[in-house]
Parts: C-alpha cells; sequence; structure tokens
C-alpha cells in the first residue's frame, strides 16, 4: 500500500508534507455503493460497516492471485528523480536508447570519456537488443513534444494522450518570455513541491473535459464536484506540521500563501485559453486547488517503476565473468568488456551514492514512515553516507567542503564493493505520485490481504492477493511499514485521521495491556 510521506526541500522550514497516503474512508450507508468512477472487474467499492466506503471482492481470488489493474488517473515523475532516469511524461515507462539511460545517469561532463570509452560497447548491447526485440532505434529512442518544450514519450500515442489530457494547456515550448504566468508557475513549484504540478494537471483535464461536453461554468463545476467524490480536505487542513510543531499562525500563514501564489499564477495561465472554465475552477480563489492538493495527501500513492538496466547488466555481466574464465579463444576479448562493465559501474554506484535520496525519490527519511509499496532501492553505505551529509546540510546551506568529504566517503564505500555486489546493486527506478481511482478506495488493516505492485515498465499498478479473497470479503492494504509494534504503527495512523482497530493491533494491544498488569503485580 501507499503510506509514504514526502516533504519538499523547500518546506522543510515548516515541514509540510505531501502525504501518499491512501484514501481515509468516506461515511456511507451500509451496503451503499460508493459513488465516483466505476470500478475494475471482480471487485466493487461500497460502504464498509465502521469504516465509511471500502473495496470488496465479487469474486474468488487465490492468494498470490492478481486482482484487478489500476492505471493512474494523474501521474508525474519526481523532478528530482529526472536527474537520473528518462521516463515517458504519459505513462512513466523507461524510454530511450540504452545509451540515452547512461547519458541521463552520467550526465556530468566529468564522465564525457567514461561514456566515450563505454560507448562501442554499449552500441553493441543495443544493437542486440533491437534485433532481440525487433524494435526500431527510433521507436526505443523514443519521441519529443511536437512543440518544444522537452517533454519526452516513449511513443507518439503517448505524447498524443498527454497532450488531449492536459499538456496541452501546460506546454511552455511555444512560449518565449521568462514573466508569462505559466512559466512563473513551474518555477514556484519546482521551488515548493512537485504536487503543485499534479494539481495542475487536474485543473488543465477538467477544462479539456469540460469543454468537450460543450463547455462553461456549470459543466465545469458538475466536474469539480464529481472529482471530489474522493476523500478531501483545504491542503492546510490536509498537511501536517512538522514533528514537535502545532499549526500555529507563521504555519498557516506559510501554507496559505503557497497554495494562493500557485494557484493565482495557474489561473492567470489557463484564463486566455478557457476563460469561462478557469474562473469556475478558480471562483472561490484558491479553494477548489487547495482542495485538490489536500485530496492528493490522503489519496496518492508513490509509483516505483524498476529499472530494466538491472537485469540487463546482471545477464550481461555474468555472462562475460564465465566467458572470461572459460579459457576460450573468446576469453581475452570478454575480460577487456568485463573491465569496462565493472568500471562503469562503480561509477554509476558512485552517482548513485552521492545523489540517491530524498531528491530523487521524493522519500524523506523526517517524515518517519518509509515506502509501505515496496522496500527502498537497496541503498548502499556510500547512499547513506551522501543522504546523512544531504541532511545535514539542509540546516546550513550548500557546503562545498562538506559535500566533497560526503563524496569521498561515498567513493570509498564503492571501491569496497566486490564485481559480483556491483552486478546485484539496483540501478536507479522511476519515483513518482499518482491518484488512482479505485486503489484510493482501499481501507488500511496492519495484517493487510492484498499488496500494491507495479510489475510493468509503466504506472499501471497490479493489486495482488496476500490471502485468498472470496466474495465479499473486503480488500485491505497497509498504508504503512507492518514491521512495527503496535504503538508506532498507532501513532503513525494518528496522522491519516483514525486510529486503527484491525485484529493485529487488538491482538497486540491486549498483549500488552496484559504485560504491563503482569508488571504492577
Amino acid at each position: 500500500g501507499g503510506g509514504s510521506r514526502h516533504i519538499s526541500s523547500s518546506f522543510r522550514r515548516f515541514g509540510l508534507a505531501r502525504r501518499t497516503s491512501l484514501a481515509i474512508a468516506m461515511a456511507g450507508i451500509s451496503g451503499e455503493p460508493a459513488p465516483g468512477p466505476p470500478t475494475p472487474a471482480g471487485v466493487e467499492a461500497r460502504s464498509s460497516h465502521g469504516r465509511g466506503y471500502g473495496l470488496f471482492a465479487t469474486a474468488p481470488h487465490a492468494a498470490g492471485a492478481l486482482v484487478f489493474t489500476d492505471e493512474p488517473l494523474f501521474v508525474m515523475q519526481h523532478t528530482g528523480n529526472r536527474r537520473v532516469v528518462a521516463a515517458c511524461a504519459n505513462c512513466c515507462a523507461f524510454i530511450g536508447s540504452l545509451r540515452g539511460q547512461m547519458e541521463a545517469i552520467f550526465s556530468e561532463s566529468r564522465f564525457a570519456p567514461l561514456l566515450a570509452e563505454v560507448g562501442d560497447m554499449i552500441c553493441g548491447w543495443e544493437a542486440s537488443l533491437l534485433v532481440a526485440g525487433g524494435a526500431s532505434a527510433s521507436t526505443a529512442a523514443g519521441v519529443l513534444c511536437a512543440h518544444g518544450c522537452g517533454e519526452q514519450y516513449c511513443s507518439e500515442a503517448c505524447r498524443d494522450a498527454h497532450y488531449r489530457h492536459s499538456h496541452n494547456l501546460l506546454c511552455a515550448g511555444p512560449i518565449d518570455r521568462e514573466d508569462h504566468p505559466l512559466i512563473q508557475f513551474k518555477y514556484h513549484a519546482l521551488e515548493h513541491a512537485d504536487t503543485l504540478l499534479l494539481a495542475a494537471q487536474v485543473c488543465a483535464h477538467l477544462v479539456n473535459r469540460a469543454k468537450a461536453a460543450g463547455g462553461g461554468v456549470e459543466v465545469t463545476r458538475n466536474l469539480m464536484r464529481e472529482l471530489l467524490f474522493f476523500c478531501h480536505a483545504p491542503f492546510r487542513v490536509a498537511c501536517r506540521p512538522p514533528p514537535g510543531r502545532g499549526k500555529d499562525g507563521e504555519f498557516y500563514a506559510h501554507t496559505d500563501g503557497l497554495v494562493n501564489r500557485a494557484a493565482e499564477l495557474l489561473a492567470a495561465a489557463l484564463q486566455p485559453h478557457a476563460p469561462a472554465e478557469a474562473s469556475a475552477l478558480f471562483e472561490g480563489g484558491a479553494a477548489f486547488f487547495s482542495e485538490v492538493l489536500g485530496m492528493f495527501e490522503y489519496n496518492n500513492i508513490d509509483v516505483e517503476v524498476p529499472s530494466p538496466l538491472g537485469s540487463l547488466f546482471l545477464a550481461r555481466g555474468s555472462a562475460l565473468d564465465a566467458a572470461a574464465r572459460g579459457g576460450t579463444t573468446d576469453a581475452p576479448r570478454a575480460a577487456a568488456e568485463l573491465q569496462l562493465v565493472e568500471k562503469l559501474l562503480r561509477e554509476k554506484e558512485w552517482v548513485m551514492g552521492c545523489v540517491w535520496g530524498e531528491e530523487t525519490t521524493g522519500i524523506y527519511a523526517a517524515d518517519g514512515i518509509a515506502d509501505a509499496v515496496g522496500d527502498e532501492d537497496g541503498m548502499t553505505d556510500g547512499d547513506a553516507a551522501m543522504a546523512a551529509s544531504v541532511e545535514a546540510m539542509g540546516a546550513t546551506g550548500y557546503d562545498a567542503n562538506f559535500a566533497q568529504q560526503a563524496m569521498s566517503q561515498a567513493r570509498q564505500a564503492v571501491d569496497q564493493m566486490s564485481f559480483q555486489q556491483l552486478l546485484q546493486a539496483p540501478w536507479p527506478a522511476l519515483h513518482g505520485i499518482a491518484l488512482f481511482a479505485t486503489v484510493a478506495r482501499i481501507n488500511h488493516s496492519c495484517a493487510p490481504n492484498a499488496k500494491i505492485d507495479f510489475p510493468s515498465n509503466s504506472a499501471r499498478l497490479s493489486a495482488i492477493a496476500l490471502w485468498p479473497l472470496a466474495p465479499g470479503d473486503e480488500m485491505t492494504i497497509s498504508y504503512i511499514r507492518q514491521d512495527t509494534d503496535v504503538k508506532e504503527r498507532k501513532q503513525q495512523l494518528l496522522e491519516y485521521g483514525f486510529v486503527c482497530n484491525c485484529e493485529r493491533c487488538m491482538s497486540e494491544d491486549s498483549g500488552s495491556i496484559r504485560k504491563a498488569n503482569k508488571r504492577l503485580k
């Protein structure tokens, strides 16, 4: 399930978090169908006794079986993650040639000699992959936005779908001045929070849907009401303050200021294209925009798409290692190529140690709640050293000496890794955030009967049964990590607005009470 939290770098002063919890259930009459979009086959959304609405199986599912898949309504890659992953802006698939992915990771000029040295090897691998997969070089390279903004896509179909969805109103390609409200909005969002960009997607998409349905203020209002079937609240209510601090006047002033400025700029950017629809979206000033951000707080989940490069390098490296040891006439060539692979992998691990962390995953250690969708991407000692260094620098700003020391520590950690450890080490995954209509209706349990996964090269998720499910069984996932005691879990879940009374919590609570009573005796 979801449950991790995110804090943008400039929000740290107030500890504002972009929660990626799943929906806090809305109130409903027992047995009543849930409002909102239809659910996939095999499940239904309806009221859950004492838990608002929930998601229920309508067919039997064995343990380990796929229950349903879900496409995101809105999704985006974290801006920091673009530093190391080239991905489709529409479906979040890894895109580009193999060399293109290498250039994303090794983008600094210091790596130009490395890319030149491994260039022939990478091109040879790529040619064999294209032949095996039946793809063309142009398909592998992906496509760019036709209007010059630089957004990348895995295909023309994804490019066109993204343009129709919202990009037609958010593309900066045709804009040639820095003071344009859309450019200023994007600067504001990059400075403060990725979710502002996602909220802009929502507004642009509603404008497009309204126009397709005839346009006008009332059509737009109806679509706004439809979207807010999901659990929502104003952002100032849904976001959380930093540990040990309440929501005081300064907190509210800072939060409201960020949201109001974003709404003001976005309204100015949309108004020339859709005056009636923009007037409906922003007739309450930033009110609707704030509710959308609050909806994200309660409903968004992390998207984590594993890199396909890991399995490729593992297979190639293992084969080269075996060939180099085989004593055949091909052994010298294999040994030479193996040296290049090891050199590239060591540099990749050093880059990961230097940049992989909060800004590239959107997952911040300060939250105290780790990602419950899956384990984090195997941080090495070098990653941990750099992450600690970056966190320590956060309060004082950039310190060149401090950064150099951290990079040296990362290099030392990488130098100690064996070749097999390098082969097994993960490549940077895509990290983003998304709103999924079906998953947003699943309630929490500390002993869940389902889990969420991203098994393919896209943001399409799969819901997998952990236990056998019978028709009528309510599906549950864990919003938080499960390897903590009941006291810590309850504390974490309070920030989602409820006290968990699942069977596991009740059992562990009873055990704690019995132990306490024994101590008193």
